[in-house]
């Protein structure tokens, strides 16, 4: 971590000392909070600046921008989009490298950091900010980062956890891991995470919470009340099949610096922004503007039910191969968020795939989970080579990946994505 502090600090000074800035960063709620964190730095250090949020990293990307451009949550497996840019350039990323940049970067990998558990993108872009001036208050966005990619409050993300505390940016308490406060019954209705068997069925949520005599609003549960619901909630998804009680159940991470106080539910309105195609609105909430909150809410709602419409597809159309599970669709919203609430609370015991066949490009999203990462899986490695066999490109993480593909190739590309992680698996 020394070492990363320090090629931060370097960074950051470097930064500081250009006139403007373009910043590029990915549209998810690691990317746009990314985003959010170094756009709120550069405002308050003086600097003008033009951000760009995308959910690919391409050529047509940055046609037009002029250097110096920062990259946030992207580059790092784009070495040669990032090598045709002429001028100054600054990566900020945690995937795994692929070849190598011939410009400043920052990534937790280089360092000996795993990128996929202990830090996100938002992280490396905290470690810079903060060496940018006093910008300990944005901790919190660092940490809606991390939640987004379902990464624990371990190694570098606990360390920013506890600067957070420290600052008045954050608090912790025990509680539920919802992405809206308010009534227990409207909320679990709701509820997309967790994905529960009683999702969007208000009867049957009000029989469940009578039944362990739990009422109230989600953000007030304390003591007891908290602990059977707690309960209740573990039994449930392990009937369910799933082990993601992790999810659900533990520190509850309260913002007091930005637009709402519960980081879940600004994750979900960062993720919805970006996957609905709004992805400034999210960008506006990181520079806490309240003014788009209604906005960004109305998104959400649309979102959720783009997401529940998806997981009744996944339900009826998903298909298994020997070693992996999959889903072809056209034109979904998420497929990346489909795919990662199907491996934690439908399917847990093969990679889950969504395809989704849109605007002229199959998308692949796959996720797994740490028993499969624990018998050798590494989804960054799958899809890269399963997508370069067909004419595409892939990577991520170990746990977390994606592709692009040409239409008609995908059931080469699953052939030989089966064959991949058959392999790995069998390790």
């Amino acid at each position: 971590m020394n070492a990363f502090e320090k090629a931060a600090e370097t960074i950051a000074r470097a930064i500081l000392q250009c006139d403007r800035v373009v910043v590029v960063s990915h549209d998810d709620a690691d990317g746009i909070s990314s985003a959010g964190l170094i756009c709120n730095a550069l405002a308050r250090a003086g600097i003008p600046f033009q951000a760009r949020l995308t959910q690919r990293l391409t050529a047509d990307t940055i046609e037009g921008l002029k250097p110096p451009i920062v990259f946030c949550d992207m580059g790092s497996g784009q070495p040669d989009v990032i090598s045709g840019i002429k001028g100054e350039v600054f990566v900020l990323d945690h995937h795994k490298p692929v070849g190598s940049l011939n410009c400043i970067s920052l990534n937790p990998h280089n360092f000996g950091i795993d990128g996929a558990f202990e830090i996100s993108a938002s992280g490396v872009v905290y470690s810079v900010v903060r060496k940018m001036g006093d910008n300990r208050d944005l901790a919190g966005l660092a940490l809606v980062g991390a939640i987004g990619d379902r990464q624990a409050m371990i190694g570098a993300n606990r360390h920013i956890l506890e600067e957070g505390i420290a600052a008045g940016a954050v608090e912790v308490r025990p509680g539920l891991k919802m992405a809206e406060d308010g009534d227990i019954s409207k909320v679990f209705e709701r509820s997309i995470e967790p994905l529960l068997d009683f999702t969007g069925d208000p009867e049957r949520v009000r029989a469940f919470l009578g039944e362990i005599g739990v009422d109230g609003r989600v953000e007030d549960l304390r003591g007891e009340p908290l602990t059977r619901i707690s309960t209740a909630l573990v039994l449930k998804l392990l009937m369910q099949g799933s082990f993601a009680a992790d999810s659900v159940i533990g520190e509850a991470i309260r913002l007091k610096r930005e637009v709402v106080e519960n980081a879940f539910e600004l994750v979900l309105l960062l993720n919805a922004c970006g996957r609905l195609e709004r992805p400034g609105i999210g960008l506006t909430l990181c520079l806490r503007d309240r003014s788009a909150l209604p906005e960004a809410r109305r998104i959400a709602d649309d979102y959720r039910k783009e997401i529940l419409a998806g997981i009744d597809l996944l339900r009826r159309n998903s298909t298994e191969m020997e070693n992996i599970r999959y889903l072809i669709a056209e034109n979904l919203h998420g497929g990346g968020v489909i795919a990662g609430l199907g491996i934690r609370y439908l399917y847990t015991d093969k990679p889950l795939i969504v395809l989704n066949n849109k605007d002229g490009t199959v998308r692949v999203s796959a996720r797994g989970n740490r028993p499969l990462i624990r018998r050798g899986l590494d989804l960054s490695i799958a899809l890269r080579a399963a997508a370069e066999s067909v004419g595409g490109k892939g990577g991520g993480h170990s746990i977390a990946s994606g592709a692009s593909i040409p239409p008609g190739t995908e059931k080469q590309f699953l052939l030989k994505l089966n064959e991949i992680i058959g392999g790995q698996l069998k390790r």
